[in-house]
């Protein structure tokens, strides 16, 4: 495959490798007879990784260690102040953004398959993907976590599919050109750059737009916001939603166990298909999963291997991950970081049978906080116990107000028991104090906050030797 346009490229230098994105590209290119050098500011399991596959990667970064490489990647996240960045300026070297060489790599497939919308892309496009993959489709698969069934976030089939998370950040997707676009729902998030619910709308709209004309929008019509693309697409519209019969593709009687997992009849344009169980929490898991039944079936995929796939069907890594369940107390981890996955994910533990449920948050941006202050104050009535990190912040100035302290104040004024801990450290030790048998601990956010659930894993899993 002859993914970039001039024939010279043959040695390719990330910066930044270590991003989920990133580093499926940079795998990606390997699996395809590439060169990959790259760089990152800390060393990780992924950088490690990356190197066992051929991978030259230097940490920290340093101009000085690039050599002269035929391009150079980089992310949004990168500032032109990076020196990295800088050197590759000053040497002519051809420069191009994550989002553009992931768009070279969709157009080399016929069925390029893009997953968005403001929550549950990753945890979407692994279901997809793997449903394209029982059902003998052999993708190349792009996800921005790590997929269970894989133990990666990429793999380089050998056919005519592609899939992958279109990310809605930055206007990222609308480099993307896909045969199948996916939204799952669209909520004002990124305030940062899309400082009002109308921008964030046209990009959508501008993101079904670019899917081809003999191809596939497929939405989910319980999300309102969703509705106003209905008459503004050139292509074929599918609908999936709960308990309503009229759509293409619908769950009915939804029920759930006792461990949360939820039963449900398929219901494909007016035919029952059969009961399906699913081996996961949550009624948004049921929603993102009809969104993959929809893509497979729309690709012609064996309706009966799809209801089989269903039975085994696995999640990404850090989306509702039991981290570990040892004497009565689960420790769980989730990416959420906006009030709605919050309330959702939290809603969902709460199906789990449990004694008291702490949620242990770690807010991503300053200005996320700020814009939906009242919104995180009320988001974790699921809770019985919650506990704010500092804000995990990569790109903005802190704010004084708008920051996790007064954030645990007000919902402690609410009427919810909330604490504010400056360390990571004094939030594991607080919780080996107080967690109990039948506990749920619930940590959520997009970074540094994930040590805390490893390391209470840790902690149990010796606790349960002695």
């Amino acid at each position: 495959m002859q993914l970039l346009d001039n024939n010279k490229i043959s040695n390719i230098h990330f910066i930044g490798i270590n991003g989920s994105s990133m580093s499926g590209l940079a795998e990606i290119l390997i699996g395809l007879g590439y060169f990959v050098t790259g760089s990152d500011i800390e060393e990780t399991k992924k950088v490690d990784y990356l190197r066992s596959l051929g991978a030259i990667i230097h940490v920290p970064q340093d101009e000085k260690k690039i050599g002269h490489p035929d391009l150079i990647v980089y992310t949004a996240a990168i500032s032109k102040d990076n020196c990295e960045f800088i050197y590759a300026k000053e040497q002519h070297i051809e420069l191009m953004n994550r989002k553009d060489l992931l768009a070279k790599l969709m157009v080399q497939f016929k069925y390029g398959i893009g997953v968005s919308g403001t929550h549950g892309k990753t945890t979407t496009t692994t279901f997809v993907a793997y449903l394209l993959e029982k059902c003998g489709f052999d993708p190349t698969i792009h996800i921005g976590g790590e997929a269970k069934f894989l133990n990666s976030n990429v793999k380089v089939g050998n056919s005519e599919y592609f899939v992958t998370e279109a990310d809605e950040f930055t206007d990222s997707f609308l480099a993307l050109s896909p045969y199948i676009g996916i939204i799952l729902n669209i909520e004002h998030d990124h305030v940062d750059y899309f400082p009002k619910f109308e921008d964030m709308k046209r990009s959508f709209l501008a993101y079904a737009k670019l899917i081809h004309k003999d191809g596939y929008l497929i939405v989910c019509d319980d999300d309102e916001n969703i509705h106003y693309l209905y008459e503004k697409v050139d292509c074929k519209l599918l609908k999936y939603g709960l308990n309503n019969k009229k759509l293409d593709y619908t769950a009915m009687d939804l029920s759930f166990n006792e461990l949360g997992y939820p039963s449900f009849t398929l219901i494909i344009q007016g035919k029952e298909m059969g009961q399906v169980t699913l081996g996961m929490p949550g009624k948004h898991n049921v929603l993102n999963v009809l969104s993959a039944i929809a893509t497979c079936h729309v690709l012609e995929g064996d309706i009966k291997k799809i209801l089989k796939a269903l039975v085994t069907l696995s999640g990404a890594k850090r989306r509702l991950d039991v981290r570990a369940d040892i004497n009565g107390i689960k420790v769980i981890a989730d990416y959420a970081h906006h009030p709605t996955e919050i309330k959702v994910t939290l809603e969902t533990v709460s199906n789990m049978a449990h004694n008291e449920i702490y949620a242990i948050f770690e807010p991503h941006t300053f200005s996320r906080v700020r814009y939906l202050y009242d919104d995180f104050v009320t988001c974790f009535s699921q809770a019985d116990h919650v506990i704010l990190a500092p804000v995990y912040n990569d790109r903005e100035k802190e704010d004084p107000i708008n920051n996790s302290m007064n954030l645990a104040k007000d919902i402690k004024k609410s009427g919810k028991d909330a604490i504010y801990l400056t360390s990571y450290d004094d939030i594991r030790n607080h919780l080996i104090k107080v967690m109990k048998p039948g506990d749920i601990i619930m940590i959520l956010g997009s970074k540094f906050i994930e040590g805390v659930a490893n390391q209470l894993g840790d902690y149990l899993r010796n606790q349960s030797l002695l």
